[in-house]
């Protein structure tokens, strides 16, 4: 298991690196290293990169699987900065990806080179494949109003649903603010003040 080889000190790079290994895991964690780069005040894009790829290849170490997470972290610290999320998303399509390779690149054309807001549901797919993974996220995103039904339309597209649903939360989280979270819903979370605890630390931590 990579993360077996991770916690034995041999390599952070453990994660498995071929093409057919791009699933969202690494995607679906990324979220808290945006938090960090950010509160930590790191600006330089090479120790950006170097910071996600190090993360994601604990468990995805293939380029497609780095430079959705890359995306992904970038668009945060443009929420974090205060951005209105369509000017974060223009900022977003428009940086220098060029440490990643064509090939990957154009795995992500749809939301770099295309619109992904402006994409058809029916074109929406929202398998475990990170890439899919991440235009749903940002579609969901993109055209969301608020976090309750935005998840729920996260939900509602099927396939790897707890993944898609917690990478758009993620965003929605942060965009919209915990109070805009139904109060039934925090109310029936199981150890719902475990997590805001845990959040606390974390919060202290980068602090």
């Amino acid at each position: 298991m990579p993360q077996s080889t991770y916690l034995k000190g041999i390599d952070s790079s453990c994660g498995e690196s071929d093409e057919y290994s791009n699933g969202n895991g690494s995607l679906m964690r990324i979220l808290p290293v945006a938090y960090y780069i950010y509160y930590r005040d790191i600006t330089d894009n090479q120790e950006i990169y170097n910071i996600v790829k190090q993360v994601s290849s604990i468990t995805h170490a293939h380029e497609v699987s780095i430079l959705g997470c890359y995306i992904y972290v970038k668009f945060v610290l443009e929420l974090l900065d205060g951005k209105d999320k369509i000017e974060a998303y223009e900022n977003i399509r428009q940086l220098d990806y060029s440490m990643f390779s064509n090939i990957a690149i154009d795995k992500y054309s749809r939301i770099l080179k295309d619109n992904i807001q402006s994409i058809d549901k029916e074109n929406i797919s929202s398998s475990g494949y990170i890439v899919s993974t991440l235009e749903a996220t940002m579609w969901l995103f993109l055209n969301s109003n608020d976090y309750n039904e935005t998840v729920l339309k996260a939900v509602n597209l099927g396939e790897d649903t707890d993944t898609v649903a917690a990478c758009t939360g993620g965003l929605l989280g942060l965009y919209y603010g915990i109070e805009n979270i139904k109060d039934k819903w925090k109310q029936e979370l199981k150890k719902y003040d475990y997590i805001i605890e845990l959040c606390d630390k974390f919060d202290k931590m980068l602090f």
